[in-house]
């Protein structure tokens, strides 16, 4: 009885698992994409309580300071980089997203790297890009919902200063 388990049932049941964790493949990417939209959708909304309840728990926003801050500290320190405004933007601006890559490591962890173009009114209040970042991101699922675990911004444009 022990061999049958051991030669037929659990290599069933984990070829079973397996085949649940493929058919769910393609939910969780969308549910990802899903989040990385929203990280500039909250944003450009100015809904910085939703931007923060995008990360985990213990998720970590790390910015180009290379200093990390926790997801609700995230929002308002968003919030004041907006209210500050040192660039000088115009209102409205927007994110646009692009080149995303997303790996899913297990059935609760994922990592992804995508770029974005925060884009201002420019001349005749054609849409301008301003600034280019890349994103590195570790994902966690919490709560059955896809959140940062941490979410690296790496200047693009304008370079960040060399060292």
């Amino acid at each position: 009885m022990k061999r049958f388990l051991a030669f037929v049932v659990l290599p069933a049941l984990f070829l079973g698992a397996c085949q649940l964790r493929k058919d769910d493949e393609g939910k969780d990417r969308a549910e990802i994409h899903a989040l990385l939209v929203s990280y500039g959708s909250t944003l450009d909304a100015r809904d910085f309580d939703g931007f923060a309840k995008l990360f985990a728990k213990n998720g970590v926003y790390v910015t180009g300071s290379g200093k990390g801050v926790s997801g609700k500290e995230a929002g308002e320190t968003m919030r004041q980089v907006f209210a500050e405004n040192a660039l000088g933007f115009r209102e409205p601006n927007f994110h646009v997203f692009l080149n995303e890559v997303v790996a899913l490591d297990d059935i609760d962890h994922a990592h992804a790297s995508s770029m974005s173009l925060y884009m201002v009114p420019g001349a005749d209040n054609r849409p301008t890009p301003a600034l280019m970042a890349r994103y590195e991101d570790k994902l966690v699922r919490e709560d059955g919902a896809w959140k940062f675990a941490s979410r690296k911004v790496i200047s693009l444009i304008p370079a960040p200063p060399k060292k």
